[in-house]
């Protein structure tokens, strides 16, 4: 980052106001919260992202502080006294998710991605867009909404992952869309003048989405909040439908009572009993059912002395009577009796409203009800509300008025909490705040919510009455801010979402119009310094070219001056000893001739992406072995040491590539053999188990001439040596250490050196091999005088290739035929009868791939094995033949033993046709 400021003042007056602003955009965008506290759009996100930018950990306070002081006035205002602990926790863990987050973009745009008007790629633009204006935001969004779950009543955990999305895209949309523009500004304001493009079309951009996003999101809401408000007042209009409903049902369960009642000649107490408790147990409404027989005031002494056998002597009338000349409706049975045995000898008519539900002309066609009383029985008291039912004479005729032949009053106490709990399970009531009011009181008799912590809002309140059995209720229903809330998020956040996509493509669009005018001013510098550094490449490569090409010349023409001198010389002696030894040298110098060739082959698998590792079981013990007893006698003909330290003590069975495994040893060890004159040569290996694998470390170190340590860091590349004169000294291509190198990366292991000019070096190689499975190793054994049973026609087109076969086979002592090319081979198999046919692919006439296709159309695999014959040894060279119709693939240069296995393979399998 190299943004400057014009001069000091500039610098300070710049935090400042970003400080400021913070606070003062945060306060602003408040007042477009809606009912839900979803803010659609939260511009103090770009201003502590563009702070912690310019000044890293240094605007951490600043955000701190400003976050501290907003969300403090927002939730507690500017009262001073603090009332809890966990106030400074809410308003402390807010202000840190703003810090970590802006911390986390600002970093990944000082140290990254830069600024992102003048960005260098696309890919950081598209980085800029999708790391720093989506994902980095869940920051804030996860601490501040856990902070305000724990420790803020008015956000419930319920909604919390609906409202961590909210504040997500609200800081998404503010960062995308006002970090471009923040900086425009403190480029035109304090910044030394930087070279933005296209001032006017990011202003005008960033300002149509804003307004955009902000206009959008309040009128989704409010088509939310109506269609609570249709959804409310249906909710009003079912609440009422079923409150009538079990009301209905209260004035039946106590008619019920009367209808029993009055169906008996004569009841006691038994009865009553009886038949109250069975209503009660029908009914979980009803607190209590009682009888209050009916008498004229004269009648009370008698009254009262059926009271004392019943209750012996523990109940008294009680209750005057409010006119001399009213009846009375005295309590004689009550059900449960023990709770309410206090009830006994009441006279119902000695309060006023219950004479007025007494007196209802109504009562003789239902029963008539008291207002909400409170239950002096229960603690703390409940509200209830009492229903009266008539039983009339058994010899009476239809009543033509209230006091006609009316014996007494079949009496329930209703509790109304019960009522309505029952009825807010059956509805959505718990969606609402829901209060019912007795009458004209204004203090409600039943809520579902704290009335003290609620306050009105006209929008989402609602009014109905209710009246049944003479009495008038007044219900009203206000919409949680809960429900609204799930109304707003579940559509809402879609909203946002949407917004979102479409901001951050329409910033991606005007970033990457931005960066294409900006690229196209740096399109000839950068040109010009390619061609330069091309230049300087190709000179380099070609020196590397020419250098590589001087040492393969003089390592290839080694091992051919071997072969052509020793091969003269063969020529010159009659010695069987003398030819033995030449022939022995030839061999030698022909495998390292090989070996050249194969090294180079690696090295262009390597490149290309074609070289395939085998995952095998094996024993590192015997890898160990083999290489020792390799090196233990190379070491001795130079008068070197060679030590083998190890901590494997039997075998150790791993998975793994074992052929690449050795070939890295094999080429470390020879190197320090190699570049050591006098001294030691170790190999030391440690074999550490873990519960899924085994960590196998390797150190080979020598006491030979080192590595200066200017060329350490070039040691691994291919065609590279120390230096040309140790190329000159010692000879080699330099492709030895970059095949280790690339093997082991390709295995997943390290490899690495440390090395000292004229004291020594140690290579390191660790990797790490799943488990093993233990087996025999051992090489199958074959029979030569089963092969010799054979009868094999051969193909092949070279003169010296068919010297080399034909003796092979003679060794064998095997029967054959040998033609020069496909065509041949084809006319003689459909004359004569083989075993086996050894087919060279690349021949003249018809190839060998093309002689296996005509011969498959006529003999399959078990008729006629065919074996490739070929240099071609790559991996996919292997599986064409054998898709072609190959059954198997010898190598060249052909090896005589993996011959006479091959040979064996079949002749065993022709005894076995043959039996059959």
């Amino acid at each position: 980052m190299h943004i400057q400021f014009r001069s000091p003042i500039h610098h300070l007056l710049a935090y400042i106001g970003l400080a400021l602003g913070y606070f003062g955009f945060g306060k602003l965008f408040t007042l477009i919260a809606f009912q839900d506290q979803v803010l659609p759009i939260w511009l103090p996100a770009g201003i502590a992202l563009v702070g912690s930018y310019l000044w890293g950990w240094r605007f951490a306070p600043a955000i701190f502080i400003a976050s501290v002081l907003f969300n403090w006035t927002t939730y507690f205002g500017l009262k001073p006294h603090i009332h809890s602990y966990s106030d400074i926790l809410q308003v402390s863990m807010v202000a840190t998710g703003a810090v970590v987050q802006g911390l986390i973009g600002g970093y990944l745009m000082r140290f990254w991605l830069g600024d992102p008007l003048l960005m260098r790629s696309r890919k950081n633009i598209a980085y800029y867009v999708l790391l720093v204006g989506i994902i980095a935001n869940v920051a804030s969004a996860n601490i501040g909404m856990l902070a305000l779950s724990l420790f803020n009543p008015l956000y419930a955990f319920s909604q919390h992952w609906q409202n961590v999305i909210a504040w997500w895209l609200g800081d998404s949309l503010g960062i995308l869309i006002f970090t471009p523009l923040l900086l425009m500004l403190l480029n035109l304001t304090v910044f030394e003048p930087r070279n933005y493009q296209h001032k006017r079309i990011i202003l005008a951009t960033c300002s149509i989405l804003l307004l955009s996003v902000t206009a959008t999101t309040y009128l989704y809401n409010q088509g939310n909040l109506k269609a609570a408000q249709r959804e409310a007042q249906r909710e009003v209009n079912i609440i009422e439908n079923v409150v009538l409903r079990h009301v209905n049902l209260s004035m039946l369960a106590v008619q019920g009572v009367a209808a029993k009642l009055q169906s008996l000649p004569q009841f006691d107490q038994t009865k009553f009993m009886q038949i109250a408790e069975q209503q009660r147990a029908r009914y979980p409404f009803l607190f209590a059912v009682s009888w209050g027989q009916r008498i004229a005031q004269s009648h009370a002494n008698d009254l009262q002395s059926e009271l004392n056998v019943l209750y012996r002597n523990e109940v008294k009338l009680h209750g005057l009577p409010l006119n001399q000349r009213d009846p009375m409706v005295v309590v004689k049975y009550v059900s449960p009796q023990a709770e309410n045995f206090a009830s006994l000898g009441f006279n119902i008519y000695s309060r006023a409203n219950r004479k007025a539900a007494l007196e209802d002309p109504e009562i003789i066609l239902q029963p008539r009800a008291t207002n909400v009383v409170k239950l002096v029985q229960t603690h703390p008291a409940k509200p209830a509300y009492v229903l009266f039912s008539p039983v009339f004479r058994q010899n009476a005729t239809t009543p033509q008025t209230i006091n006609a032949d009316i014996v007494g009053y079949a009496i329930g106490v209703v509790q109304t909490d019960v009522l309505l709990t029952s009825v807010l399970k059956t509805t959505l009531g718990n969606n609402y705040d829901l209060a019912f009011y007795d009458g004209n009181s204004e203090t409600p008799f039943f809520s579902n919510y704290d009335l003290a912590q609620k306050p009105y809002n006209a929008d989402t309140h609602y009014n109905t009455q209710i009246h049944f059995a003479g009495q008038t209720w007044r219900l009203t229903l206000a919409i949680k801010d809960s429900y609204i809330s799930n109304l707003n998020h579940q559509q809402t956040i879609w909203l946002l979402t949407i917004q979102l996509s479409i901001c951050a493509l329409i910033t991606f669009i005007v970033l990457l119009y931005n960066y294409q005018n900006i690229a196209l001013n740096h399109l000839v510098a950068a040109r010009t310094e390619s061609l330069n550094v091309a230049l300087q490449d190709a000179q380099k490569a070609n020196h590397a070219k020419s250098r590589f090409l001087a040492n393969m010349s003089h390592e290839i023409r080694t091992p051919l001056n071997a072969v052509i001198g020793f091969a003269s010389l063969a020529n010159t002696t009659q010695s069987v000893d003398t030819l033995k030894k030449y022939v022995t040298n030839i061999d030698m110098a022909a495998k390292t001739l090989l070996g050249l060739v194969n090294d180079i082959l690696d090295i262009t698998k390597i490149e290309s992406n074609k070289l395939h590792l085998e995952r095998r079981d094996f024993d590192l013990q015997q890898l160990l072995t083999r290489v020792d007893s390799l090196f233990a006698t190379s070491a001795k003909e130079k008068n070197l040491q060679w030590r083998l330290h190890s901590n494997v003590e039997h075998a150790v069975w791993l998975k793994g590539d074992e052929l690449r495994i050795e070939q890295i040893l094999i080429n470390l060890c020879s190197n320090a053999i190699k570049f050591t004159d006098s001294g030691q040569v170790g190999l030391h290996c440690e074999v550490t188990e873990s519960q899924s694998d085994y960590r196998v470390q390797f150190i080979i170190s020598d006491s030979g001439i080192g590595i200066d340590a200017t060329h350490l860091a070039h040691i691994f590349a291919p065609f590279v040596q120390a230096d040309d004169s140790t190329s000159r000294r010692f000879g080699g291509t330099g492709l030895g250490l970059a095949i280790c190198k690339e093997l082991s990366d390709m295995m997943g292991g390290n490899l690495s050196v440390e090395s000292q000019l004229d004291v020594g070096s140690q290579f390191h190689f660790s990797l790490r091999c799943p488990f093993g499975e233990a087996h025999s190793n051992q090489l199958p054994d074959f029979d030569e005088t089963n092969i010799a049973t054979l009868s094999i026609l051969v193909a092949e087109d070279n003169p010296v290739n068919q010297i080399v076969i034909k003796s092979m086979l003679d060794s064998f002592d095997i029967s054959y035929q040998l033609v020069d090319n496909g065509q041949q081979a084809v006319a003689l198999a459909q004359q004569q009868s083989f075993d086996l046919i050894l087919m060279d692919c690349q021949m003249p006439v018809l190839d060998g791939y093309q002689a296996t296709t005509t011969l498959r159309q006529q003999f399959d695999q078990q008729t006629l094995p065919i074996v490739a014959l070929t240099a071609d040894v790559m991996p996919e060279d292997k599986a064409y033949a054998l898709a072609i119709g190959f059954n198997s693939h010898l190598a060249k240069p052909l090896d005589r033993d993996k011959l006479g296995a091959c040979l064996a393979h079949y002749a065993k399998t022709c005894s076995k046709n043959s039996s059959a």
